[in-house]
Protein backbone atom coordinates (compact mmCIF):
# COMPACT_ATOMS: atom_id res chain seq x y z
CA UNK A 1 0.00 0.00 0.00
CA UNK A 2 2.32 2.87 0.72
CA UNK A 3 4.90 1.86 -2.35
CA UNK A 4 1.59 2.21 -4.42
CA UNK A 5 0.75 5.37 -2.78
CA UNK A 6 4.36 6.54 -3.01
CA UNK A 7 4.22 5.77 -7.07
CA UNK A 8 1.05 7.70 -7.27
CA UNK A 9 2.25 10.47 -5.46
CA UNK A 10 5.65 9.85 -8.36
CA UNK A 11 3.16 10.03 -11.03
CA UNK A 12 1.46 13.71 -10.30
CA UNK A 13 4.29 14.89 -10.11
CA UNK A 14 5.77 13.65 -12.94
CA UNK A 15 2.87 14.94 -14.59
CA UNK A 16 4.65 18.23 -14.49
CA UNK A 17 8.60 16.88 -14.54
CA UNK A 18 9.77 19.45 -16.88
CA UNK A 19 9.66 22.11 -15.02
CA UNK A 20 12.16 20.75 -12.80
CA UNK A 21 14.45 21.84 -16.23
CA UNK A 22 13.07 25.35 -16.27
CA UNK A 23 14.65 27.86 -13.43
CA UNK A 24 14.83 26.83 -10.29
CA UNK A 25 11.15 27.69 -9.82
CA UNK A 26 11.10 26.75 -5.91
CA UNK A 27 13.49 29.96 -5.39
CA UNK A 28 10.45 32.43 -6.59
CA UNK A 29 9.30 33.90 -3.36
CA UNK A 30 5.86 33.18 -1.77
CA UNK A 31 5.73 36.76 -0.50
CA UNK A 32 4.59 35.72 3.05
CA UNK A 33 2.10 33.61 1.69
CA UNK A 34 3.12 30.09 2.93
CA UNK A 35 2.69 31.66 6.33
CA UNK A 36 -1.18 31.72 5.61
CA UNK A 37 -3.69 29.35 7.03
CA UNK A 38 -5.39 26.33 5.54
CA UNK A 39 -5.27 25.54 1.55
CA UNK A 40 -3.95 28.30 -0.65
CA UNK A 41 -1.17 28.49 -2.92
CA UNK A 42 -1.39 29.37 -7.13
CA UNK A 43 -1.93 27.76 -9.96
CA UNK A 44 -1.39 28.73 -13.94
CA UNK A 45 0.31 27.95 -17.38
CA UNK A 46 3.15 28.69 -18.79
CA UNK A 47 5.05 28.55 -22.24
CA UNK A 48 8.36 27.08 -22.18
CA UNK A 49 11.01 26.20 -24.15
CA UNK A 50 13.41 22.98 -23.68
CA UNK A 51 15.18 20.33 -24.47
CA UNK A 52 13.54 17.39 -25.27
CA UNK A 53 15.56 15.67 -23.29
CA UNK A 54 18.29 16.64 -21.26
CA UNK A 55 21.11 17.08 -23.27
CA UNK A 56 19.12 17.08 -26.61
CA UNK A 57 20.41 19.65 -28.97
CA UNK A 58 16.94 20.54 -29.82
CA UNK A 59 14.42 22.27 -28.41
CA UNK A 60 10.72 22.81 -27.90
CA UNK A 61 8.13 25.00 -26.67
CA UNK A 62 5.44 23.31 -24.50
CA UNK A 63 2.36 24.18 -22.32
CA UNK A 64 3.19 23.43 -19.14
CA UNK A 65 0.70 24.00 -16.12
CA UNK A 66 2.13 25.57 -13.14
CA UNK A 67 1.53 24.38 -9.56
CA UNK A 68 2.03 25.50 -6.42
CA UNK A 69 0.02 24.80 -3.37
CA UNK A 70 0.68 25.10 0.33
CA UNK A 71 -1.83 23.46 3.52
CA UNK A 72 -0.31 25.32 6.95
CA UNK A 73 3.39 25.95 6.03
CA UNK A 74 3.55 22.18 6.29
CA UNK A 75 2.23 19.99 3.37
CA UNK A 76 3.37 21.65 -0.18
CA UNK A 77 3.17 20.94 -3.93
CA UNK A 78 5.67 23.41 -5.69
CA UNK A 79 5.71 23.26 -9.47
CA UNK A 80 7.34 19.45 -9.49
CA UNK A 81 8.28 18.75 -6.04
CA UNK A 82 5.53 17.25 -3.38
CA UNK A 83 7.14 17.91 0.45
CA UNK A 84 6.46 18.24 3.76
CA UNK A 85 7.83 20.07 6.94
CA UNK A 86 8.40 17.75 9.52
CA UNK A 87 10.33 19.89 12.14
CA UNK A 88 10.83 23.70 11.74
CA UNK A 89 13.23 25.76 14.56
CA UNK A 90 12.47 29.74 15.65
CA UNK A 91 15.65 30.29 13.28
CA UNK A 92 13.92 29.29 9.88
CA UNK A 93 15.61 25.94 9.73
CA UNK A 94 13.71 23.27 8.31
CA UNK A 95 13.70 19.73 7.33
CA UNK A 96 11.57 17.73 5.70
CA UNK A 97 10.81 14.93 3.24
CA UNK A 98 10.34 15.29 -0.62
CA UNK A 99 9.39 13.91 -3.57
CA UNK A 100 10.53 14.91 -6.83
CA UNK A 101 10.85 13.10 -10.24
CA UNK A 102 13.81 12.86 -12.46
CA UNK A 103 13.17 13.91 -16.19
CA UNK A 104 13.44 10.34 -18.47
CA UNK A 105 13.96 9.98 -22.15
CA UNK A 106 11.80 9.09 -25.12
CA UNK A 107 13.49 7.25 -27.72
CA UNK A 108 11.62 9.15 -30.49
CA UNK A 109 13.62 12.24 -29.75
CA UNK A 110 17.05 10.56 -29.64
CA UNK A 111 18.77 11.48 -32.95
CA UNK A 112 17.95 8.63 -35.61
CA UNK A 113 21.76 7.20 -35.91
CA UNK A 114 20.80 5.57 -32.41
CA UNK A 115 17.84 3.80 -32.87
CA UNK A 116 17.47 0.90 -30.42
CA UNK A 117 18.64 2.82 -27.70
CA UNK A 118 15.65 2.68 -25.94
CA UNK A 119 12.93 4.94 -23.90
CA UNK A 120 14.69 5.85 -20.46
CA UNK A 121 11.46 6.02 -18.02
CA UNK A 122 11.53 9.39 -15.08
CA UNK A 123 12.48 8.21 -11.77
CA UNK A 124 10.64 9.33 -9.14
CA UNK A 125 12.96 10.48 -6.36
CA UNK A 126 12.23 10.15 -2.40
CA UNK A 127 14.10 11.23 0.33
CA UNK A 128 14.84 14.46 3.08
CA UNK A 129 15.59 17.98 2.56
CA UNK A 130 16.69 20.42 4.90
CA UNK A 131 16.03 24.49 4.35
CA UNK A 132 17.14 27.66 5.65
CA UNK A 133 15.69 30.98 4.81
CA UNK A 134 17.33 34.50 6.04
CA UNK A 135 15.49 37.45 4.73
CA UNK A 136 16.11 37.47 1.12
CA UNK A 137 18.66 34.29 1.30
CA UNK A 138 17.94 31.09 0.75
CA UNK A 139 19.92 27.46 1.31
CA UNK A 140 18.29 24.01 1.10
CA UNK A 141 19.99 20.80 0.28
CA UNK A 142 18.59 17.39 -0.08
CA UNK A 143 19.20 13.39 -0.24
CA UNK A 144 16.98 11.28 -3.10
CA UNK A 145 16.86 7.83 -3.68
CA UNK A 146 14.98 6.27 -6.74
CA UNK A 147 11.74 4.70 -5.64
CA UNK A 148 10.40 3.36 -8.61
CA UNK A 149 12.98 0.98 -9.75
CA UNK A 150 13.54 2.71 -12.76
CA UNK A 151 17.75 4.16 -12.31
CA UNK A 152 17.88 2.63 -9.07
CA UNK A 153 20.11 5.16 -8.68
CA UNK A 154 20.49 8.46 -5.84
CA UNK A 155 21.30 12.02 -6.19
CA UNK A 156 22.60 15.05 -3.95
CA UNK A 157 21.50 18.89 -3.96
CA UNK A 158 22.87 22.21 -2.91
CA UNK A 159 21.19 25.06 -3.62
CA UNK A 160 21.12 28.60 -2.74
CA UNK A 161 19.04 31.80 -3.80
CA UNK A 162 18.91 35.62 -3.67
CA UNK A 163 16.04 37.72 -4.16
CA UNK A 164 18.20 41.38 -5.56
CA UNK A 165 14.66 42.87 -5.62
CA UNK A 166 11.74 42.87 -4.21
CA UNK A 167 8.06 44.76 -3.65
CA UNK A 168 4.36 44.72 -4.02
CA UNK A 169 4.74 44.79 -7.29
CA UNK A 170 7.76 42.16 -8.81
CA UNK A 171 10.38 40.29 -7.56
CA UNK A 172 13.85 38.66 -9.36
CA UNK A 173 15.75 36.34 -7.79
CA UNK A 174 18.97 34.12 -8.63
CA UNK A 175 20.27 30.93 -8.01
CA UNK A 176 22.60 28.05 -7.83
CA UNK A 177 22.95 24.32 -7.97
CA UNK A 178 24.65 21.55 -7.88
CA UNK A 179 23.37 18.09 -8.42
CA UNK A 180 25.37 15.41 -8.08
CA UNK A 181 24.40 11.88 -9.75
CA UNK A 182 25.46 8.26 -9.19
CA UNK A 183 27.08 5.81 -11.19
CA UNK A 184 23.30 3.86 -11.69
CA UNK A 185 21.58 7.14 -12.67
CA UNK A 186 24.34 8.07 -14.95
CA UNK A 187 24.46 4.48 -16.24
CA UNK A 188 20.76 4.47 -16.41
CA UNK A 189 20.15 7.88 -18.83
CA UNK A 190 23.58 8.28 -20.57
CA UNK A 191 25.46 4.35 -20.72
CA UNK A 192 28.26 6.24 -19.01
CA UNK A 193 29.03 4.62 -15.78
CA UNK A 194 30.48 6.67 -13.37
CA UNK A 195 29.09 9.45 -11.04
CA UNK A 196 28.38 12.82 -12.33
CA UNK A 197 27.63 16.51 -10.82
CA UNK A 198 26.00 19.03 -13.00
CA UNK A 199 25.74 22.76 -12.48
CA UNK A 200 22.75 25.19 -13.14
CA UNK A 201 22.34 29.03 -12.45
CA UNK A 202 18.64 30.43 -12.57
CA UNK A 203 17.22 34.04 -12.92
CA UNK A 204 13.45 34.17 -12.26
CA UNK A 205 11.52 36.77 -12.12
CA UNK A 206 7.83 37.81 -11.46
CA UNK A 207 5.73 41.04 -11.75
CA UNK A 208 2.21 41.17 -9.95
CA UNK A 209 -0.87 42.32 -12.27
CA UNK A 210 -2.95 42.41 -9.37
CA UNK A 211 -3.63 40.85 -5.97
CA UNK A 212 -4.63 37.74 -7.88
CA UNK A 213 -2.79 37.55 -11.09
CA UNK A 214 0.93 37.36 -11.69
CA UNK A 215 3.33 37.15 -14.59
CA UNK A 216 6.19 34.81 -14.15
CA UNK A 217 9.42 34.21 -16.58
CA UNK A 218 12.69 31.87 -15.86
CA UNK A 219 15.85 30.83 -17.67
CA UNK A 220 18.59 28.30 -16.70
CA UNK A 221 21.60 27.63 -17.80
CA UNK A 222 23.03 23.81 -17.15
CA UNK A 223 26.98 23.07 -17.39
CA UNK A 224 27.02 18.89 -17.70
CA UNK A 225 29.52 16.93 -16.29
CA UNK A 226 31.84 15.34 -19.29
CA UNK A 227 30.54 12.09 -17.97
CA UNK A 228 27.14 12.92 -19.26
CA UNK A 229 28.39 15.21 -21.89
CA UNK A 230 30.76 12.69 -23.51
CA UNK A 231 27.85 10.48 -23.83
CA UNK A 232 26.58 9.03 -27.43
CA UNK A 233 22.72 11.33 -26.89
CA UNK A 234 24.11 14.03 -25.62
CA UNK A 235 24.47 17.07 -28.18
CA UNK A 236 24.11 20.18 -26.18
CA UNK A 237 26.55 19.76 -23.10
CA UNK A 238 25.20 23.41 -21.54
CA UNK A 239 21.58 23.86 -22.28
CA UNK A 240 19.59 26.75 -21.71
CA UNK A 241 16.04 26.99 -21.13
CA UNK A 242 13.33 29.64 -20.30
CA UNK A 243 9.62 29.79 -19.45
CA UNK A 244 6.77 32.46 -19.34
CA UNK A 245 3.58 32.20 -17.42
CA UNK A 246 0.50 33.45 -15.13
CA UNK A 247 -0.78 32.00 -11.98
CA UNK A 248 -3.87 32.85 -10.38
CA UNK A 249 -3.64 33.21 -6.41
CA UNK A 250 -6.19 31.60 -3.96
Amino acid sequence: MIKRLTLAIGLISTSVFATSTIGELSEIPDSGASKNKGFHGQVGIAAASLAKYVGSGDNETRALPLINVNYNDIIYFKYNRLGAWLFKSESNFRVGALISPHRGIDEDDLPNQLEGYGDRDPSIMAGFNMGFNQGRFRAEVAALKDVSDNSEGTKLQAQVGYTFLANKHYTLSASAKIESLDDDMVGYYYESYDSATNYSVSLVGTYRLSPKWTLMGAVTTTSLDDEISNSAIVDDDTPTTALIGATYSF
